[in-house]
């Protein structure tokens, strides 16, 4: 991973365990170059998540942004896709 001034966040203050829930990898983000631009602050592109509880399934498409959260700790900011609309005839 290529550190650098602009990197704001740290990947080892990422809670991994509750990602992996969501089919968030360390080594997925880093190997698709998304992890950079979330230590950037930055959103990703489109990345397929799956969130399964005893209550929930959930598959989506969503970019992904880490903000700030309390006492500095990172927070996954999820932005869900909405698929394109056919036009109305």
């Amino acid at each position: 991973m290529n550190t650098n001034q602009k990197t704001r966040l740290k990947a080892e203050d990422m809670e991994w365990n509750v990602l992996k829930t969501l089919g968030l990898s360390k080594e997925q983000l880093e190997a698709d170059g998304s992890m950079e631009r979330l230590l950037q602050g930055m959103e990703t592109e489109a990345i397929p998540l799956k969130f399964r509880t005893p209550v929930i399934d959930l598959s989506m498409d969503a970019t992904l942004r880490l903000v700030p959260g309390p006492g500095g700790k990172p927070v996954l900011e999820i932005k869900g896709i909405s698929p394109e609309k056919e036009p109305e005839a």
